[in-house]
Formats: structure tokens, C-alpha cells, sequence
């Protein structure tokens, strides 16, 4: 008489029930000689049923499929699913955890397999965004995907069924496309050859990370002059030259694909019928997708899209006299970043939409004896107009602490200039004269915000000088005020973009600077200006911003306490 429990026992599979697999693709073969009785699944033999057939089923197929088995979610895979594990993670996903594989993502999808494994619910992802680090450096992928539970006889979840198709390539090239629409859409609607820059860079950079920034430099005369820009931050883009964009133009220089990703690209803009680029655009990548062939195409595509637009105005700028005082403004109103100064970083960041130089501007000066010059003005308005304007009281500034005079004696000649300076009338500014040697400043203020300095103490307002702004009263009345500094204290110029928001005070916009600040002493020039940027500015800027930040260096404070020193022996 035979036993119930006899009955009910399944046939053992034979020990090479895998061998059926091996040869017959390169995971039916991996999967057939891993050695599984060293893993939490034990030897095949011994498998469930239902993860046999499931492993059958994967390994039978060339749709991207994974099985997790077990509660360590030991992962098991065919050959469809090995271009997403990449060359970073195949072969050493087969056998291990799924957990351990995916480090980067299973906060993401680490819970949903445990909801399958809990509830037993199958789940359902549309082009869903990872980033995945399989072939040696973060990667923006899609995928599309569908978790199913593996249930033994008694329902209870024993694996997980993932099957996965990659969509990385649709949901770029939808992307791209209209990225690439918006473009063509905005620079048509463009009267002149800065408007085209102005529209171009605007709708790029409603499309990162398509593009992640973008600069648009004009040729003029021997040297390419940056136009329109919606970069953010201190990584500035070294400027091309025209032997660099011609070079290009005439393909003595490749974009050569990458599988690898490419931090930047200058492309030549325009000039289609002489053959000869009339300016460059420097195109800031998306640090996370690869510098393929589709990516080299769509940059390529976009540079085509606005040179076209800007051999269409320049002809018609060319008919009516304008393009030489386009370049003659732009030249004149170029802003250098102080990176000759190790202890100042300054930044000039243009509303998105707004030229790369406007009435915003900022001027760091070498002075005689080490000492510095600190600027900061804002005229009213944008475009080339307000450039013209400051780009005169900028160098009119310039000249006058040169010479040797006081921040106050610099505004009052500013102030007599800005009659005779169209576009200047109104114009605030800041001039401060910083001496390292003994850590002395003074500093004067013609209608703009107050200064800050952030000493160990907390946030402190250089607020008891001020005046009008430029030419509104007769005689302004500008003073000079100075201050002792201390090791590490940092003095903060600006502008009010930074600081004003519409609907709000302004002390809302103070307050919110010093905070910020406060948390910022002794750290470095640089470091503090990217934290301000990052934490004060808006997503969408309104108004161009400038931001000067001077740090008070230690070898003056040795100085000073030698000279005390002296004095008192």
C-alpha cells in the first residue's frame, strides 16, 4: 500500500536539469555551471518547481527578463537583461543579492520588491527615471518594468519575476525633439541678431538636462565676445577663440562619439553661405548620458538651428548699420572674472533670457600699495543699452581709484559722468577700497543695498554712509566710511537681484542674506559665492544678478599684531 505523503511528493528533478541551457546562449551557459549549492538557493536539484519553471521560462527567452529567488532576492538572469547590469555589474550579479547589485537604486526599487514578496501584488513602471552606475560612471536610464510574484503551492511568495524593457533611447530622443522644436520656434520669432541669443539660450535652458547650459558667443573683429548665457555657477566656460570655432567649421576638429561622457563641446554657429562661423556656442553636456552618436547629432542640430537664425538677422543688421555697434557694445561690456585674486570671487549671472553682459556689473581692481578695488552697480534696464551704460561707468570707476581716489570722491565723479552717459541716470553703485596689509577698509554707496561683512560674530550691515543714486540729487553728499577686519571675515557685495523678490520687502530679502551668510564664515571666496548662488537665487531668475565676496586674507592680521607689538615696547 503506497502513502499518502508518497502520492503528494514531487519527483525530484534530475542533478543536470540546468544542462538543457548550457550552450545555447551565454547566461544558459553561466547559469548551468554557476555554483549555486554555495549560494542561500542551494544545489538545482533542489529548487521548487515553480522556480524551475520560471527559470526555464527566463532562460528560454530573448526578452529582457530577471528572476530574485529566495528571501536574500538572489538574482538569476538571461541574456536580454545583460546590457542593463552593464560591464560593471555582469557577471558578478548571477548568484548574489539583488540588493547588493543595485546599491545605488534600492531605495527605489528595493521597497517595491518587498511589497510582491508581501503582498504577493504584481507592480507596473512606465519610463521610470534611475540612475545607474553599470558601465563606469553614473547614467540617467528609463526602463519600463513589471515586478510578479513567484508563488509556490501554498501561495506564498518564493521570487519575484522582473520583466524589464530599457527605454532610455525613446524618452532621450522625445526629449531632444522638443528640446530641438522649442528652439526652432523661439529664435524664428527673433528681430535681431542679440535677440536670437537672448530666445536661444532661454529655451535651452528650459531643457536641462538635455543641455545642461549654454553660451553664445558673437565674432567681432579677432576675438569670439560672449552675447547670451544661462550658466550658473563658477564653472565658466574658457572662452573658444576663432582659430578654435573655424577650426571646427572646416573639420580640422571632430565631435568623435564617446561611450563615456563629455563635460563640454564648442560648436561653430553660423556662416552658412561664406563657409566661415560668425560666432560659437559652448555647450554644457548632461554629465550623466554618454557622448554617443544621437547626442552628437542633437547638439550638432541645435548649433545648426541657431546659426540659421543668426545668418537671417546679421544680413538684415549688416543692411542697416547695426552689427558693428552690437559688437562694439559687447566688447566694450565684457565682464572678467576675478580669478587673478586668489581671496575674491565674484560672478555675474544674467535672468534667464537676459544678454550674458547688462546693467548689472562688477570690477575688481589691483591698487597700488596691494591694495584692492571693489565695484558693484546697477544701471536701469537691460540689453545693450544698459551694457553701454555701465560698461563707460565701469571704466570711468576704474580710472578714478587708479588715480588714488577715495570711494566717495569716486562716486561723486561718477555721479558728475552719469549727465553725459545715456543710460546712466539713476544708476547705483558700491566702491570700497580694501587694504589686506592691515585689514582696512573704507567703502562709500550711491543708492544700492547695503554691504555685508560676516565676521565671527555673526552678519554685520555696513549701513551708516549711503547717497542717491547716480545724477538724481544736485549734490549727492557721498562719504566714506571705514572699518577694521578680522581674520576670515568676509565682505559681500552685490547686487538686489539677489536679494528681491516680486510681492515681498525687501528687509524679507536682507534678513534671508544674512542668515545664509552667517553660516558661511571661514570658508573660502569661491565656496561662499557658489553656497549664496545655490541657496538665494530663485529656480527662474527675474533680474541679473552680480555678487562680489572679498576674503580678509591671514597675513594681515600677523601684520597688525606685530605692529601693536612694536609699539608697545
Amino acid at each position: 500500500m503506497v502513502a499518502v505523503s508518497d502520492v503528494r511528493q514531487q519527483p525530484r528533478p534530475p542533478a543536470d536539469w540546468l544542462e538543457q541551457f548550457a550552450g545555447r546562449s551565454e547566461m544558459g551557459t553561466l547559469v548551468a555551471e554557476h555554483d549555486w549549492a554555495s549560494t542561500p538557493l542551494g544545489p538545482p536539484e533542489q529548487w521548487s518547481a515553480e522556480l524551475r519553471a520560471a527559470v526555464r521560462t527566463c532562460l528560454s527567452t530573448r526578452f529582457p527578463m530577471l528572476i530574485v529567488a529566495g528571501p536574500e532576492m538572489i538574482k538569476i538572469y538571461n541574456d536580454g537583461y545583460v546590457p542593463i547590469l552593464g560591464t560593471q555589474k555582469h557577471p558578478r550579479a548571477l548568484g548574489a543579492p539583488a540588493s547588493e547589485i543595485w546599491q545605488e537604486i534600492w531605495d527605489t526599487i528595493g521597497p517595491d520588491f518587498d511589497r510582491v514578496y508581501q503582498t504577493g501584488e504584481p507592480s507596473w513602471w512606465e519610463d521610470e527615471q534611475l540612475v545607474i552606475h553599470r558601465n563606469g560612471f553614473p547614467e540617467e536610464c528609463y526602463f519600463r518594468w513589471s515586478y510578479s510574484p513567484i508563488l509556490d503551492d501554498d501561495g506564498h511568495v518564493i521570487g519575484v519575476v522582473d520583466i524589464v524593457t530599457e527605454t532610455t533611447s525613446a524618452v532621450l530622443s522625445k526629449r531632444r525633439l522638443s528640446c530641438l522644436t522649442d528652439l526652432g520656434a523661439e529664435v524664428a520669432k527673433a528681430k535681431s541678431v542679440t535677440e536670437v541669443c537672448l530666445r536661444a539660450t532661454a529655451a535651452m535652458a528650459r531643457w536641462r538636462p538635455a543641455i545642461q547650459s549654454a553660451d553664445i558667443y558673437l565674432a567681432v573683429d579677432d576675438e569670439l565676445i560672449l552675447a547670451a548665457s544661462n550658466r550658473r555657477g563658477r564653472h565658466q566656460a574658457a572662452a573658444p577663440t576663432i582659430a578654435n570655432a573655424a577650426a571646427i567649421v572646416h573639420g580640422e576638429v571632430q565631435l568623435v562619439p564617446s561611450d563615456r561622457p563629455v563635460l563640454e563641446v564648442t560648436l561653430p554657429i553660423g556662416g552658412e553661405a561664406s563657409g566661415d562661423a560668425i560666432g560659437a556656442m559652448v555647450v554644457a553636456l548632461n554629465e550623466l548620458r554618454p557622448f554617443d552618436g544621437e547626442y552628437v547629432q542633437f547638439v550638432e542640430l541645435a548649433a545648426s538651428t541657431v546659426g540659421a537664425a543668426l545668418d537671417r538677422t546679421r544680413r538684415h543688421a549688416i543692411e542697416v548699420d547695426e552689427y558693428r555697434r552690437i559688437g562694439d557694445t559687447l566688447q566694450q561690456a565684457m565682464l572678467q572674472p576675478a580669478s587673478n585674486f586668489r581671496t575674491v570671487a565674484a560672478r555675474y549671472l544674467p535672468a534667464t533670457g537676459n544678454l550674458a553682459v547688462g546693467g548689472d556689473w562688477y570690477d575688481v581692481i589691483q591698487l597700488p600699495d596691494g591694495k584692492r578695488g571693489l565695484v558693484v552697480g546697477d544701471c536701469v534696464g537691460h540689453g545693450l543699452d544698459a551694457a553701454a551704460a555701465m560698461s563707460q561707468l565701469r571704466a570711468a570707476a576704474r580710472a578714478m581709484l587708479l588715480q588714488g581716489l577715495s570711494p566717495a570722491e569716486t562716486l561723486d565723479g561718477l555721479h558728475r559722468f552719469s549727465h553725459s552717459v545715456e543710460g546712466a541716470f539713476n544708476a547705483t553703485a558700491v566702491c570700497m577700497v580694501v587694504d589686506p596689509a592691515v585689514g582696512d577698509m573704507t567703502y562709500a554707496r550711491a543708492g544700492h543695498p547695503y554691504p555685508l561683512v560676516v565676521t565671527r560674530d555673526g552678519p554685520v550691515w555696513l549701513d551708516d554712509v549711503g547717497g542717491a543714486p547716480l545724477g538724481l540729487a544736485p549734490e549727492p553728499g557721498y562719504q566714506d566710511s571705514s572699518r577694521h577686519l578680522d581674520l576670515d571675515d568676509l565682505i559681500i557685495l552685490y547686487s538686489d537681484g539677489l536679494i528681491e523678490r516680486r510681492g515681498e520687502s525687501i528687509d524679507v530679502g536682507f534678513r534671508r542674506l544674512a542668515d545664509a551668510a552667517a553660516e558661511l564664515h571661514g570658508q573660502g571666496a569661491e565656496d561662499v559665492v557658489d553656497q549664496l548662488v545655490g541657496t538665494l537665487l530663485p529656480a527662474v531668475p527675474t533680474d541679473d544678478v552680480v555678487i562680489v565676496v572679498k576674503q580678509v586674507p591671514l597675513h594681515h592680521t600677523r601684520q597688525r599684531a606685530e605692529a601693536v607689538s612694536t609699539g608697545a615696547s
